[in-house]
């Protein structure tokens, strides 16, 4: 690829691959480093024929998100608990919208998959078949998660009215 196309992707896809790596991993540091690695990576062994870029690009963040997870296991789970989550600066930057920003924090209320197949859904723009590419499941389990995150939301968004 081209310097210049890879200039206009980064430019393009950027802030929806931090928002969704936000979105997994709650924490502005690592998903900027995680973006920024995976586009590295993703662009270093990209052919001319990938015809859906914007889910390659997601899945690859996604893919490179799991194996720093595999790699820092230990060190997560003892670090999750002591960070400070410094994610709204960012968030307001990303989400212009007041009502998309409140029902994106809402969404870290719910379960991992559910989160990530909504942010995939309505923040990115993914189809089912899609986000069925990215995270390796059914379309119909995709629509199913898709069905019990939505009922999971409008329960969690009552209760707080």
């Amino acid at each position: 690829m081209r310097s210049d196309i890879i200039e206009q992707l980064f430019a393009k896809y950027y802030n929806e691959l931090i928002l969704y790596m936000l979105s997994v991993c709650r924490d502005t540091h690592l998903a900027e480093d995680i973006v920024s690695e995976a586009f590295f990576k993703a662009l270093m062994s990209a052919d001319d024929d990938i015809k859906n870029v914007k889910p390659w690009l997601i899945t690859v963040c996604r893919n490179e998100y799991f194996s720093y997870c595999r790699k820092h296991k230990r060190e997560n789970a003892e670090l999750n608990e002591s960070i400070p989550d410094d994610n709204e600066p960012l968030l307001d930057k990303i989400i212009k919208d007041e009502e998309y920003r409140a029902l994106y924090r809402t969404l870290s209320l719910l379960s991992p998959e559910y989160k990530e197949t909504l942010t995939l859904f309505y923040f990115s723009g993914m189809s089912v078949k899609e986000i069925s590419a990215i995270t390796d499941k059914s379309e119909d389990n995709v629509k199913v998660m898709l069905h019990r995150a939505r009922k999971k939301l409008k329960e969690i968004l009552e209760v707080t009215e």
